[in-house]
């Protein structure tokens, strides 16, 4: 999908005005994976994280597998210039039937990020958007996430709601 956007305001001869940026949303090839990995390391750095020598390496090797077989699927946003300048990505994924969702096919969402210059101009709900209409079309029937306090009003916005989860570090 395509979709354009104010970028920011720069002053030229006949004064300031805002610069008009066009975005593509498209699914992520393995191709796109050295600056989709980036970004995904970005997003860590920006939340606390340390991106090491080994998640670098597992990076590399599990993301274009995982595109292959569609254990992972990854989309984009990409400027008229071909920059990709953010990013987000779907893993479905097999639980035991539950009452919330009886086949038991659930999809969590991850690597959410969009680069500095370019957010509060809607790239992160138009990525959601993508991701979301991709899990109704594949019978996904619940999305799960973990985010950081900035991208909490992004997704209670969209329509996802907190939930008690609690988990052990082996």
């Amino acid at each position: 999908a395509d979709f354009r956007t104010e970028g920011p305001t720069v002053a030229n001869s006949c004064g300031a005005r805002p610069l008009t940026t066009a975005y593509t949303i498209r699914r992520a090839r393995v191709t796109d994976m050295e600056p989709f990995i980036d970004l995904r390391h970005r997003m860590f750095v920006e939340v606390g994280f340390q991106v090491t020598e080994d998640l670098q390496r597992a990076s590399i090797d599990y993301f274009p597998k995982a595109l292959d077989t569609e254990g992972f699927v990854g989309f984009i946003a990409v400027t008229d210039d071909d920059k990709i300048v953010g990013s987000v990505g779907l893993s479905p994924y097999q639980m035991p039937p539950k009452p919330i969702q009886p086949d038991g096919r659930f999809g969590y969402v991850s690597s959410m990020y969009v680069l500095p210059d370019h957010r509060k101009r809607g790239i992160a709900n138009q990525l959601m958007n993508a991701l979301i209409e991709h899990a109704r079309v594949i019978g996904l029937g619940w999305l799960t996430l973990h985010t950081s306090e900035m991208g909490r009003p992004i997704y209670s916005a969209i329509g996802f709601n907190p939930l008690n989860e609690m988990s052990l570090r082996l």
